[in-house]
């Protein structure tokens, strides 16, 4: 099993008066092999949440759960995180193929780290033959896919991607969400996704939650709470959409 609960978790920056709460008693869940999107403004606290996730930064109140568990801080780590940046989430003097295996569980032979780098990029619908080559060689969205291979790398129980398209053009957008749609349903992993783009998160996720001013203001099943949202603030959202958006591959 991989779920990951989040139960009344809070998190605070700053200390005393000045103390600011940008995520406030959220609670929520990604299925075992399920995909929850966490959708909201700059500024509402999801990213905040995934960064909480993976212990960047330290929770005020509540706790996040594995399969009913604290999330283990040592070895190897159950959840990875892809983050919005793909220009700045890889060592830039780093080959990829190195960067990738860095991320690989300890024990393995230089031989296996390499084979597993071409497999993971050729997972991620890039040359393996590239491996050695630094990431200033890569496009943008090319360095998204060598990110997710190698968060892949480290075997995750649990996909955290947090802004992962809205630094990329519309058409390399689509590419990358069918991405992890094939292999979010290749390999089963669950995936906390996060996005401010509501057209986004509907194609990618079965569940969601809408996050306004650090809380969760309403949540549930995909189709349902965008059939009928309850909250003014979704509402608001989903009229912001000029129209369908359908990415095909």
């Amino acid at each position: 099993m991989s779920e990951l609960r989040f139960e009344e978790v809070s998190v605070r920056y700053g200390v005393g008066r000045g103390a600011m709460t940008a995520v406030d008693r959220v609670s929520l869940v990604v299925p075992d092999g399920g995909v929850t999107g966490v959708v909201g403004e700059s500024g509402s606290g999801k990213s905040t949440l995934a960064r909480a996730a993976v212990g960047l930064v330290p929770l005020h109140a509540g706790r996040i759960l594995l399969d009913g568990s604290p999330i283990p801080r040592r070895g190897p780590r159950p959840l990875q995180m892809v983050f919005q940046d793909p220009y700045s989430s890889l060592d830039p003097r780093m080959p990829v193929g190195a960067s990738i295996a860095e991320m690989m569980p300890s024990g393995m032979t230089r031989r296996a780290r390499d084979a597993e780098a071409a497999r993971l990029l050729e997972l991620v619908h890039l040359d393996p033959a590239q491996a050695g080559s630094r990431p200033s060689r890569f496009s943008g969205g090319q360095r998204q896919r060598i990110a997710i291979a190698r968060a892949l790398a480290g075997q995750p129980r649990v996909l955290i991607a947090d802004e992962i398209t809205s630094a990329l053009d519309v058409l390399i957008q689509g590419a990358i969400l069918n991405l992890l749609r094939e292999l979010q349903t290749e390999l089963g992993f669950s995936m906390l996704f996060i996005s401010h783009n509501l057209a986004v998160v509907r194609y990618v996720a079965s569940h969601m939650a809408v996050m306004r001013d650090g809380k969760v203001v309403e949540q549930g099943p995909t189709g349902a709470l965008l059939d009928d949202p309850q909250d003014a603030y979704t509402q608001e959202l989903l009229a912001a959409i000029p129209r369908p958006i359908e990415y095909v591959p």
